[in-house]
């Protein structure tokens, strides 16, 4: 898993610098509708492209962890396919309001454009371990498993909800996922598949406490 976390960090790096090096060349003092209609041409093809490596990332942890005995019905994971072009641009728009403000500011703009790149590129990935968990034959489902350096108190409140995502029903408040979310949908079919140190009723105490949580990550 910290293997998968580290992959999926550096695609979306190098997706953020691929934003970057593009907002940089534009003339961000000139017409900001000139700006937003040069980007919104840009970033789907940006979310496609990254989203497209998510998912093959995600499908390869999904068939590696899967481990079900010979017997089992054969399986692949089922790739998923990145946000579609109105998707992208919606989430662009979003990102681009500081530009169309009475001052305003390309900084805060361009960190926006960040944010929903991290989470439109990593959306892939988790949608291919969802969604494989649900038509997998061999009934598998996958709990939300924290591994950043800080968890916000709504990601501790689903993690606390252990493997319950292999119904329609838990997906769609499952499959929330904010721009700066490190969690990684893991696929789950017994007790031992749960990671080291994800414990269930502690993050049910911290979640009543309404703490987040904190951690110290291996620097390798």
């Amino acid at each position: 898993m910290s293997e998968f976390r580290r992959n999926n960090q550096a695609l979306v790096e190098l997706a953020r610098h691929d934003l970057t090096s593009f907002w940089a060349a534009l003339n961000i003092q000139g017409s900001p509708i000139l700006v937003r209609d040069a980007l919104l041409d840009f970033f789907p093809e940006l979310i496609a492209a990254y989203g497209d490596g998510a998912a093959l990332l995600a499908a390869d942890f999904y068939d590696e962890l899967r481990d079900v005995p010979p017997s089992a019905a054969r399986f692949s994971a089922t790739l998923a396919t990145p946000p579609d072009s109105a998707q992208a641009k919606a989430a662009a728009r979003w990102g681009l309001g500081p530009l169309f403000t009475a001052d305003p500011d390309p900084a805060q703009t361009l960190l926006n454009l960040a944010l929903v790149t991290n989470r439109l590129v990593l959306q892939s990935g988790r949608d291919t371990i969802s969604r494989s968990a649900f038509s997998d034959p061999v009934r598998t489902g996958y709990a939300r498993v924290p591994t950043g350096t800080h968890t916000c108190r709504f990601c501790v409140m689903l993690a606390s909800r252990g493997a319950v995502y292999a119904d329609a029903a838990a997906a769609g408040e499952g499959n929330k996922y904010h721009g700066e979310c490190d969690c990684v949908p893991v696929p789950i079919r017994r007790r031992s598949d749960y990671p080291e140190g994800h414990d269930v009723r502690e993050f049910e105490r911290l979640y009543r406490e309404g703490s987040g949580v904190g951690r110290d990550l291996p620097t390798e």
